[in-house]
């Protein structure tokens, strides 16, 4: 066996078992990576493509492609202490079976930047650690998990039979959304807003509380509340505030930063 493939392979095994590893196994450089394995629940977050653009600093690196129009996923991320795998690698020749799929509902909003970058960025970061799962067992069935689960919970065509739609004029109560989602996803999201540059908050993501085997529900527990407060600490957006309405803004795709300006 070679040394590359053997680092592979105490990388993965380290991550499959829990292990506690450092760069001395070649690893990663300078990082301690602890028990990546030890969680139980995860979030299904979508973005709504409208909002996504408001809360980015740099205003001119930001595209919605006309091809989006719905909820996209930002991200499958277990709920865990720890960091992922640095060295279980993902290819773009992993991908392509679902690359239709994942081109629709997983884009990415960045000006000149591959679609695979942000799928890779956020295998990296979140999918090593759901690995750790059978079911999400390798790069190719942890991106299908994902849009299987996004194609699960409809959530355009949810709001839509509501008659929440977007608007620059019209604005919701907080309790007025759950209300059309609850039934749905039990208390088990979280609604999360950004404020634009006239002060009006702006719903921009959903997270959906998931358990390890991807059926809805997620208890919270000690490490499970540290890692969601950490999670809306590290986001450009914030809690869906409950004393204001929130605004449901429609995609413009000339002016993503400013959507109803």
């Amino acid at each position: 066996m070679s040394y590359d493939k053997h680092i592979l392979w105490v990388c993965t095994a380290a991550l499959v078992t829990g292990w506690v590893f450092t760069n001395d196994d070649g690893c990663s450089s300078g990082t301690v990576m602890r028990h990546s394995c030890n969680w139980t629940c995860m979030h299904l977050t979508l973005q709504w493509p409208g909002s996504f653009c408001i809360g980015l600093t740099n205003k001119t690196v930001c595209k919605i492609p006309e091809s989006v129009q719905n909820w996209t996923i930002h991200g499958l991320w277990p709920m865990r202490t720890g960091h992922c795998c640095d060295c279980w690698p993902i290819f773009h020749s992993h991908l392509q079976e679902i690359e239709a799929d994942l081109t629709q509902l997983w884009p990415s909003f960045i000006k000149g930047k591959h679609f695979f970058y942000f799928w890779k960025n956020e295998w990296i970061k979140h999918g090593t650690c759901a690995g750790c799962e059978e079911t999400m067992g390798s790069p190719f069935l942890y991106f299908q998990a994902a849009v299987k689960l996004r194609k699960l919970f409809d959530i355009d065509n949810l709001l839509q039979s509501s008659r929440i739609k977007t608007s620059c004029e019209v604005s919701y109560k907080h309790d007025d959304i759950r209300s059309v989602l609850t039934p749905l996803l039990g208390q088990n999201y979280d609604l999360q807003c950004v404020t634009d540059s006239k002060g009006r908050e702006a719903w921009i993501q959903l997270k959906i509380h998931l358990f390890r085997n991807q059926t809805i529900g997620c208890p919270k527990q000690e490490q499970e509340q540290k890692f969601d407060r950490l999670s809306w600490f590290n986001s450009t957006g914030h809690p869906c505030p409950k004393n204001t309405t929130i605004f449901y803004v429609p995609i413009n795709y000339e002016n993503p930063h400013e959507p109803c300006n």
